[in-house]
């Protein structure tokens, strides 16, 4: 029986046998070399699911990290986050198909859904930091969280195997409903009227939505290269450019953010707790339309475009505003760790 029991588990994988030979020699044998291979593979198996499921948020982590190690390094593609957006948007675009595109915005309850819990939903929630929180910082927090979805939730979505069409088409609208949404927002929470260029918003979305998907389609439909290959290739490289995108943001308030580290946990803190209580409610709200589509309206809600919430802050208030618009980029990609393990899929 030892011995069958050998022979089946080296027929595993090569691997198996390959790590049997240095055992040998040191003279563990029998069920001894098996216990010992069995004991590696656990180990083995375990932190490469472990890698598999959330190399892509440690990474993210790492960045936030860079973020505030390296912040002269963050600053130096500061300047390039539209660029590095439009990018992103090209990789995400070369998965999809027009028709994917179409047949989501058509599906209106998903839609409304989305753009309820995403532009309404999360501010409401917002509105319980004022008792808590310095005006400036109260006010940070709700231009943060009225934002809409950033375009970096259709690269999340994929990751967690949503839907990405519905994702993308939640993503566009919301921008394009923020241009009165925000001002609205503020102006009820925190009493203050805020101008925004609408011009200037409706050519940063063109430049960062339409006109990337625009060359993804043209490019996909005249020039007959291996586009499979070309995607794999796009999935390392998104990942490469959220990087950039949240060590960059990071880097730019991270001056007033060391100014007060034991307030700035405390924005984390109730940020996240934030962005939970509205995950959670939105997964109880969706989770009838089914997994995929629960999941590309969930991370619409809670991850939020906060390059623009950065201009915006800066331009109305100063950079004072700058720590809660900071904790909301850090908690909206950490937060997505537990949510992961929850969502399993």
């Amino acid at each position: 029986m030892p011995q069958e029991r050998n022979a089946s588990l080296s027929s595993v994988c090569y691997t198996c046998r390959q790590y049997s030979s240095p055992c040998t020699r040191a003279g563990i044998g029998g069920e001894g070399l098996e216990r010992v291979i069995s004991a590696y593979f656990a180990i083995h198996c375990g932190m490469s699911g472990i890698l598999d499921r959330y190399g892509t948020f440690l990474v993210v982590v790492l960045s936030i990290v860079l973020g505030f190690v390296l912040p002269q390094v963050g600053a130096v593609w500061k300047s390039y986050l539209t660029l590095l957006l439009m990018f992103l948007m090209f990789f995400v675009a070369l998965s999809l198909e027009s028709r994917e595109i179409t047949a989501a915005a058509r599906n209106y309850p998903v839609i409304m859904m989305g753009l309820s819990t995403t532009l309404v939903l999360v501010p409401l929630i917002g509105l319980s930091a004022r008792p808590f929180f310095s005006p400036v910082n109260f006010a940070g927090i709700i231009l943060a969280l009225c934002c809409p979805s950033a375009i970096v939730s259709s690269f999340w979505t994929k990751t967690f195997k949503g839907d990405v069409a519905t994702s993308l088409v939640i993503s566009v609208i919301t921008n394009l409903l923020s241009i009165v949404t925000i001002p609205v927002t503020i102006l009820v929470a925190v009493g203050l009227t805020l101008k925004v260029n609408a011009a200037s918003m409706m050519l940063n979305l063109a430049e960062i939505i339409l006109l990337p998907m625009t060359i993804a389609f043209l490019m996909r439909e005249y020039i007959h290269i291996d586009w499979n290959r070309v995607r794999g290739f796009g999935s390392r490289a998104e990942l490469g450019i959220i990087v950039l995108i949240v060590w960059g943001s990071i880097a730019a308030g991270i001056t007033y953010v060391e100014k007060d580290l034991k307030g700035f946990a405390v924005l984390n803190g109730f940020i996240f707790s934030t962005l939970a209580i509205a995950f959670a409610a939105t997964y109880l709200l969706t989770r009838r339309f089914g997994y995929q589509r629960a999941i590309a309206v969930m991370i619409p809600t809670t991850v939020k475009n906060a390059a623009l919430s950065l201009v915006i802050g800066l331009t109305a208030f100063g950079p004072e505003v700058l720590p809660p618009l900071i904790a909301n980029l850090i908690v909206q990609n950490l937060i997505l760790i537990p949510a992961k393990a929850i969502t399993k899929k």
